[in-house]
């Protein structure tokens, strides 16, 4: 494509272009710096002439900045100026993708499936069942050492047949000439993204976790600004932990699993207590009543008796009937409208909420159907 001059000048931030076509989804430009979305990389954002181009695409044959064009024509000279905050971050993740797909494969034998470049985790698919998480921080070690000694990144533009005789990790997925990406003594692939200059441009990459997806491991990756930002982050979180639990580093996992038995404990408790209180509730025989326990304390207790218990919840109402009787309930369900009601259940016991402001009317009602 004539627009794609981000593969000449790959660090241009601004440029000076014209506009090929207008259309309703955004601008055509002549030649642009802003990369199409593609290949797992998301497509470039920023300004033309100062109207704000959320993203750029391949749109046919063209590359096309979604915008509101409304106020461009054919023929317009044009200053395009790229987020390059947001175009720098994922030429580190693109150029991160490469290194540790490559990687897995030269080292460990792990090929990689499918990739996705996120706002905070670069993800990639493997066609494994099972990698051990000691092989995964490996993998983040061989990963920053080849940070460290800092790798050429540059591209060979090759016939399709010369590619091929490459022998790369994957198949080649486009007709004709292909262009390949080399991290050199690392890896080599078609790929058609753009990369950092060097792989020192990375600044570092963490191994964030991995999940099973279609059978295989999806490994999920932090790099650059993303993996140091979450490094403090994270940090910082044992640090006010430590703080707050008196504990150093080491003793945070005994500690916290301390405090969890506590909280459980305490829970059950807690449930017995609130049992006990709606029993003693009950033995005082009243058919319609306040609850100083939430409703689900009465679930398990039996009464040879119809009665209804309301609670306040916040700025909610529950209510809870129960009844030997279906027909008190279904007199009930044919008033809900008339207390802001709702709800439903299985005989004897039934559950829902109202209206807080309509209480009274509620109340009134519970005892008269109770009674009736």
């Amino acid at each position: 494509m004539r627009e794609q001059h981000y593969y000449e000048e790959p660090y241009l931030r601004e440029y000076d272009s014209r506009v090929a076509e207008v259309t309703e989804k955004g601008l055509v430009l002549e030649t642009t710096i802003a990369y199409a979305e593609g290949g797992g990389q998301p497509g470039d954002r920023g300004c033309i002439n100062g109207v704000p181009f959320t993203n750029t695409i391949h749109e046919g044959e063209h590359i096309l900045h979604l915008m509101d064009a409304s106020s461009f024509s054919k023929g317009d000279e044009v200053r395009i100026v790229l987020d390059w905050k947001h175009r720098y971050e994922y030429m580190q993740q693109h150029t991160a993708q490469h290194l540790l797909s490559g990687l897995m494969f030269s080292k460990f034998g792990i090929g990689t499936l499918a990739v996705h470049q996120g706002e905070d985790i670069l993800t990639i698919e493997t066609d494994r069942e099972d990698i051990p998480e000691e092989t995964l921080y490996q993998i983040e070690d061989e990963a920053n050492r080849a940070i460290c000694e800092n790798h050429r990144v540059y591209y060979l533009e090759l016939s399709h047949t010369a590619a091929e005789a490459l022998g790369m990790r994957r198949s080649i997925k486009v007709e004709g000439d292909v262009r390949v990406v080399v991290i050199e003594d690392v890896d080599r692939i078609a790929c058609g993204g753009i990369h950092t200059g060097t792989t020192g441009e990375i600044g570092e990459i963490s191994y964030a976790g991995a999940e099973q997806i279609r059978g295989h491991v999806r490994t999920i990756w932090r790099t650059a600004d993303r993996a140091r930002n979450e490094r403090r982050a994270n940090a910082q979180t044992i640090k006010e932990l430590s703080k707050q639990l008196s504990s150093p580093r080491e003793g945070l996992v005994s500690s916290v699993s301390a405090l969890s038995e506590q909280i459980s404990n305490l829970k059950y408790q807690l449930v017995r207590m609130e049992k006990s209180i709606a029993e003693s509730t009950l033995a005082k025989g009243e058919k319609v009543f306040l609850s100083a326990v939430p409703l689900s304390s009465y679930q398990d207790i039996t009464v040879d008796r119809s009665y209804a218990a309301l609670y306040q919840n916040g700025d909610k109402l529950n209510w809870l009937v129960r009844t030997e009787n279906p027909e008190v309930f279904r007199n009930f369900r044919a008033h809900f409208a008339q207390v802001g009601a709702k709800g439903g259940g299985r005989g004897p016991l039934y559950q829902g909420s109202a209206s807080l402001e309509k209480l009274d009317e509620l109340r009134n009602l519970l005892g008269e159907l109770i009674d009736g």
